[in-house]
């Protein structure tokens, strides 16, 4: 048996032999195969990202003024406000002030610029102007203009002529601060004693003059309403009071029967022809503007008499009002327009011009007759009424210079309001 056995097992082997060979591929798919290793690739380096920030552009503030008020026109007055234009961009790091200088009148004067830059490029329009009185009120009935009242409190404070702080409203709402005025006033020849009532003036019998033939009759409106005439009614539309527009014609014609008014007055309509009367020595004494006398040619300066025996007069001037729309630079323009009504600059600036200053810490204790003046002074009257009194007065008063009694020209001028 066991020789038998021994006899098979070679053949044993070689099956198994066979069986391993045939069984090789099958172990080899069960036994797990190690991936290739691939070379390691460097993770890149995060990258910060920037965001460009765009440039802010400093502020530029527009400022549009005539040419009266160039503050490069190289006049002391001029240098002035120049410097004071400078310190404030020096006190806001920054900030640049353009100025453009427009015509006073004519096609491109300041209230037809303003219009026209208004409904071509608004974005154009100025953050400041300075604007007169007459056109201040046309421009914000256009709606040119925004309101100063709720931006500054300047124009409240008590140091303020009663005539600046009337120029810079309209309708009791503050549109611009008053910076340089004019005021009618009487001039007179050193020599002559002075005059504060029509009574002693006309008791002097030195001549007088002034414009009677005046389109916008402002002498004879300023001498009615010292009488206390009304020139509004409630519905602010014009009037004429016929008894004290009659008392003011009864003085013209006494002062015309004593030679103190020239007939010849009837033909004056400027200020330029009254001084050309006065300095020829044809009168003593004469009624003007501020902005036209000469202190070297034309005497001594009083207020304007009134009929009531009060100083009154009429008067006029220039403010400072916002006509851009950029919030942020309206805030700047207010700020400018505080910094140019300033007392101090305000003092130093008029006494380099014609013009008087609107605000009482602007003058020295040695100018009192000049805050005389200026205190007894009333803003002009609103537009609509002076286009309509203007050339009723002119023409009541030229009448009676020329012959006509008084209470018949009175009546037939207060008949053409009705």
């Amino acid at each position: 048996m066991m020789t038998r056995v021994l006899r098979f097992a070679p053949y044993v082997f070689l099956i198994f032999l066979a069986g391993c060979s045939s069984l090789a591929p099958f172990l080899s798919s069960l036994t797990p195969t190690a991936a290739p290793v691939q070379p390691a690739t460097p993770t890149p380096e995060a990258t910060a990202t920037v965001t460009a920030v765009p440039e802010v552009e400093p502020p530029v503030l527009r400022v549009w003024v005539p040419s009266q008020f160039d503050p490069s026109a190289g006049t002391p007055a001029a240098d002035l406000l120049k410097r004071r234009l400078e310190q404030f961009e020096a006190e806001n790091p920054g900030l640049q002030i353009e100025v453009r200088v427009k015509a006073e009148e004519g096609e491109q004067d300041l209230l037809n610029s303003l219009t026209i830059t208004n409904g071509a490029a608004p974005a154009s329009m100025p953050d400041l102007i300075a604007l007169s009185r007459s056109d201040l009120e046309t421009a914000v009935s256009r709606g040119l203009l925004h309101p100063i009242d709720g931006l500054s409190t300047v124009l409240l404070e008590s140091d303020w002529y009663e005539y600046a702080r009337g120029l810079g409203q309209i309708q009791e709402t503050g549109y611009g601060l008053p910076f340089a005025g004019q005021t009618l006033v009487l001039v007179y020849r050193p020599g002559f004693r002075a005059i504060d009532q029509w009574n002693d003036l006309l008791e002097n019998q030195a001549p007088v003059v002034f414009a009677a033939d005046d389109p916008l009759g402002m002498i004879g409106l300023s001498l009615y309403a010292s009488a206390g005439g009304e020139i509004m009614d409630a519905q602010g539309s014009p009037t004429l009071d016929p008894e004290v527009l009659t008392r003011l014609l009864d003085m013209i014609q006494e002062g015309l029967s004593r030679n103190v008014f020239l007939s010849s007055m009837a033909n004056i309509s400027a200020d330029s022809q009254t001084l050309q009367v006065y300095r020829s020595g044809e009168s003593d004494r004469t009624l003007i503007w501020t902005l036209n006398y000469s202190p070297s040619l034309d005497g001594l300066l009083l207020p304007l008499p009134g009929l009531n025996e009060t100083p009154y007069s009429f008067a006029n001037g220039w403010v400072w009002a916002l006509a851009g729309s950029n919030p942020e630079n309206q805030q700047l323009a207010v700020k400018l327009a505080e910094h140019l009504v300033a007392g101090d600059f305000i003092g130093q600036w008029t006494r380099e011009t014609d013009y008087l200053p609107t605000r009482p810490s602007s003058l020295g204790e040695d100018e009192g007759t000049l805050a005389a003046i200026l205190e007894s002074a009333e803003p002009i009257p609103p537009n609509n009424v002076v286009v309509v009194l203007g050339p009723l007065m002119q023409e009541a008063l030229t009448r009676v210079l020329k012959g006509e009694q008084a209470d018949v020209v009175a009546g037939s001028v207060v008949e053409k309001l009705r």
